[in-house]
Parts: C-alpha cells; sequence; structure tokens
C-alpha cells in the first residue's frame, strides 16, 4: 500500500476530535498528552498548544509506530528540515521564491496533515497568485512535487 493510500484526512481528524471529547470521555488532546507526559516523561516532548493533528501523534504512539511522542507540527518541521537537506545534497537549489512556496506548503501539512493542489487557492498561496503562481513560480510539476512533500512529510 502506497503511503498516500495510508494518509489520514484532516476531516477524519476532526471527527475523531469530536468523537473523543463526547461523553461520557470528554478527552482532548492536551489531557491525553499531559497523560502521557506524567506516566512517560522521557519519551514524551513538551508542548504547550496542541493542534487536531496531533492526534495523529498519538496514535502512531500509541500503535508503537513511533518509540517517542513528538508534536505533529514539530515532526513534520524536522522531515521538512531533512527533506531540504536531501534536495540540496542532490544538487538542488532552491531560490527565495521557491521556497517561500515550500515553507507554506510545509506549514500547511504541519497543521492538515497533508495538502493537496486545492488548498493552493486559499490564503497565503492566493498572496502569490493561488495555483497558477506556484505553477508559474515551481513549474507545472507542482502535482508530483505536492505529493512528494505528502509522502516525505506525513510519512
Amino acid at each position: 500500500m502506497e503511503a498516500r493510500e495510508r494518509r489520514i484526512a484532516f476531516a477524519d481528524i476532526k471527527e475523531l476530535a469530536e468523537r473523543i471529547q463526547r461523553p461520557p470521555r470528554n478527552w482532548t488532546i492536551d489531557l491525553i498528552w499531559a497523560a502521557h507526559q506524567a506516566i512517560e516523561a522521557g519519551r514524551v516532548r513538551h508542548s504547550d498548544r496542541h493542534t487536531l493533528t496531533d492526534l495523529v501523534s498519538l496514535i502512531r504512539y500509541t500503535i508503537g509506530q513511533d518509540n517517542e511522542l513528538v508534536p505533529y507540527a514539530e515532526k513534520v518541521r524536522e522531515r521538512y528540515a531533512g527533506w531540504l537537506r536531501q534536495q540540496e545534497q542532490a544538487g538542488a537549489t532552491f531560490t527565495e521564491t521557491e521556497r517561500w512556496w515550500l515553507d507554506r506548503m510545509a506549514e500547511v501539512i504541519a497543521v492538515s496533515a497533508g495538502i493537496n493542489p486545492d488548498d493552493l487557492d486559499n490564503t497565503p498561496f492566493t498572496e502569490r497568485g493561488g495555483i497558477d503562481g506556484a505553477i508559474r513560480d515551481l513549474g507545472p510539476s507542482i502535482a508530483a512535487l505536492i505529493d512528494q512533500l505528502n509522502t516525505e512529510l506525513t510519512a
């Protein structure tokens, strides 16, 4: 099964968050994270503010896919930095304009657990022309680039 087939949709993350908040449990991401931190402090990175995508981190940690509980956005940032290093080692260089797009796409992935071409017609991308601006600045292989970022950053 390919990684993109396993990726969870943001709508599903939101639905799960709503379900666990319902009585009788009334759980929140903050509460579950704090419980893990109290029990396994050495394996849990502290975060003052949790997002819905932290549910992905909680699930991956709970099922043993990750051996450390790390906020989802932090994990995406680490993977993005690693991806940029790999690109550099492979001889790729990015202009300031290209990095603007890539950095913002990584930010969207961090809060939405993925990105698709339609997202490029939303803020903050619209200030640079939306999908048309992305094609202009990153080239016609933008869909392949989005797939690569989704695969690498949400792994």
